[in-house]
């Protein structure tokens, strides 16, 4: 990398923060509290056969099932997405998701079966439906007991499928993750033992400065307009234009698209600060995202800023249609940019789902 764009913060400024592990069902649990968050830990994915899972570190667990593999007999390839969602707290029931494929979504005479039992729709959905409650705790038992699930149309054909082979032992490691086997919560192995405090989960508080009213500072020098030298000029000027976000009532945001140098189907962006005064520094991250190799840096993929939210976001994709990826969402603490989501789907198999694995509670100071 070349230019400014070799520009990687190498200091790490430390900012003490405070963050609780509790168990989110107990009002009395006892809370383990730790003077110094340091940097965060997604948490681990499993794939069993045709489903993946995976829990955020506040133990809110999802499994998504994967595009089973065709047999010679079987010219049926079109795969229905279907996403489990479990939160931890027991009075919240799962929820349930079906995703028709991109050329059926307009469809309303399709229909979804589990094997030969017919799941009933709300009418209001468009080729994606969400179940939740009751209902959603019946399905998630017929599907652990079934084969496949299917769309199918009026004659009766199978449009679309989804395998169901592994979804039990996804949903199993689901009631490890949370503490709940052999609970009545439990979704596979229930029993009647009571769920203690005895959960790993944990929840993680960041601040960030309040909003802000003044408009963004851009910087004094050229040094931002100058990337497209790099690439002999012949980058489109629109391509490497940077974006200005004001970020606190000290510094400003600069989002730089790379003029060259970015993946087939991956734009990379440097992420500058830019002081009231003007003067430019790379942004720092606690988060090693992967891109560079050596460590946390300024370097980001298919970056946007999400103003509502206040919060910069990173898409990752592992291949072009974007069926599997990383997506990274940052909040500015008044220092650097802190990791408060993650979402991932490692699995290149037709689900473009996205499990969360890493969330953040935040508050504006």
């Amino acid at each position: 990398m070349g230019g400014w764009n070799a520009l990687i913060a190498d200091g790490t400024r430390q900012c003490e923060e405070s963050w609780t592990m509790m168990p989110q069902f107990l009002p009395l649990a006892a809370i383990l509290s730790q003077s110094l968050y340091s940097e965060p830990q997604p948490e681990d994915i499993a794939v069993y056969q045709n489903w993946i899972t995976g829990c955020d570190n506040m133990r809110n667990c999802a499994a998504v099932a994967l595009q089973a593999p065709t047999s010679g007999t079987d010219g049926n390839t079109d795969h229905l997405e279907a996403m489990v969602e479990i939160p931890l707290a027991a009075h919240i029931a799962p929820t349930v998701a079906f995703r028709f494929p991109a050329t059926l979504r307009h469809r309303p005479d399709l229909r979804i079966f589990v094997d030969q039992l017919e799941v009933p729709l709300s009418s209001a959905g468009i080729g994606h439906f969400k179940i939740a409650g009751a209902k959603a705790r019946r399905i998630v038992q017929s599907m652990r007991k079934g084969q496949w699930v299917y769309l199918r149309d009026v004659k009766g054909e199978a449009v679309a499928r989804t395998s169901l082979a592994g979804l039990t032992a996804a949903l199993l490691r689901i009631d490890k993750q949370q503490g709940k086997l052999e609970t009545p919560d439990a979704i596979v192995r229930r029993g009647k033992r009571i769920a203690y405090d005895d959960l790993p989960g944990y929840s993680v508080s960041l601040s960030r400065p309040a909003v802000p009213t003044s408009p963004p500072t851009e910087p004094k020098s050229k040094a931002l307009d100058d990337n497209r030298e790099q690439c002999g000029g012949d980058a489109p000027e629109e391509t490497s234009k940077p974006s200005f976000v004001r970020l606190d009532s000290d510094n400003s945001l600069a989002i730089v698209p790379w003029a060259c140098g970015s993946g087939a189907y991956v734009r990379y962006s440097s992420i500058m600060i830019i002081s009231n005064q003007g003067e430019i520094r790379p942004a720092e991250f606690d988060y090693d995202n992967g891109i560079t190799g050596d460590g946390p840096s300024n370097v980001q993929a298919e970056v946007i800023w999400l103003e509502k939210e206040r919060v910069l976001e990173s898409a990752t994709r592992f291949r072009a249609i974007g069926d599997c990826g990383r997506t990274d969402r940052y909040i500015w603490d008044g220092y650097k940019f802190r990791l408060s989501e993650q979402l991932v789907m490692p699995e290149c198999r037709g689900s473009f789902d996205r499990i969360r694995v890493w969330k953040t509670e935040v508050a504006d100071r």
